[in-house]
Parts: C-alpha cells; sequence; structure tokens
C-alpha cells in the first residue's frame, strides 16, 4: 500500500504523523490472530477499505490534508470488523487497545516523580515496631 499525504494521525500525546496503512493491519491482524484467523490478506484488505471509509466520510479528495485522530481509527476498524460478521475480532481489538491505555498509564505513573516522604512519626504503626527500631 502507499503511503497516503492526506491522511495525518494525531497522537494522544498531540504528535503528528503519517497514516501508515501496515501499521493498522498489523494491528488488524492481532485482533484477528487472537480469535483464530491467520490470514496476513484478510487484515491488508481490511486496512485498505477502512482507509478508503475514512477518506470519503472526511472528503480527501476536497482538502489537501486531513487529520484524523487514533480514536475515529478504532472506532472505523472496530465497527467494519462488526459489519463484516467478526464481532469477536472487534472486542479483541477493543481489548488491545485497553491494554494498550493501561501500559501508557503504568508507565506515565513510573516515570511520574516519587510523592514527598513522610516522616515516621506521622505513620501508624498498629502496636508494632518499623524494621530497623530498636
Amino acid at each position: 500500500m502507499k503511503r497516503r499525504t492526506e491522511h495525518l494521525v494525531e497522537k494522544r500525546d498531540g504528535r503528528r504523523e503519517f497514516l501508515r496503512a501496515t501499521k493498522l493491519a498489523r494491528s488488524i491482524h492481532l485482533a484477528l490472530y487472537a480469535i483464530g484467523v491467520d490470514e496476513d490478506w484478510r487484515a491488508l484488505e481490511l486496512a485498505g477499505v477502512v482507509l478508503e471509509g475514512l477518506r470519503e466520510r472526511t472528503g480527501a479528495k476536497d482538502k489537501p490534508e486531513v487529520v484524523l485522530s487514533t480514536a475515529d481509527i478504532a472506532d472505523a476498524v472496530q465497527h467494519l470488523l462488526v459489519v463484516t460478521g467478526q464481532p469477536a475480532a472487534a472486542v479483541s481489538y477493543g481489548a488491545m487497545q485497553a491494554e494498550r491505555a493501561r501500559r501508557r498509564t503504568s508507565v506515565a505513573t513510573l516515570l511520574a516523580p516519587p510523592p514527598a516522604e513522610r516522616s515516621t512519626s506521622s505513620r501508624v504503626r498498629l502496636g508494632r515496631r518499623w524494621p530497623g527500631e530498636g
């Protein structure tokens, strides 16, 4: 598939990139593979159909540059999977999306600065000594 310059994707962090059909096809293939369908051609075909549908819906032929969000693309993929008779793959695609969101938030919390340390006198001890106390 040829890269189209009229489609830009706005990432969740605000960056803009060209839409890569192979990346979209890979995520569709993972969703199909999760339900037992291991056909690369089907994922490529569905990615092409999603791109054509987004192109028609956004009127990309009239506008020089169209910016899509990742949520718009995900909704289009899930809708297409349901319409083509593979609702389990649509659920799998949504589950992969949720897992990626969970990973993003966990990485964000790991990279966040630690909360301010409290003194040991403000901790509740529940009648026991802390390790290291005499």
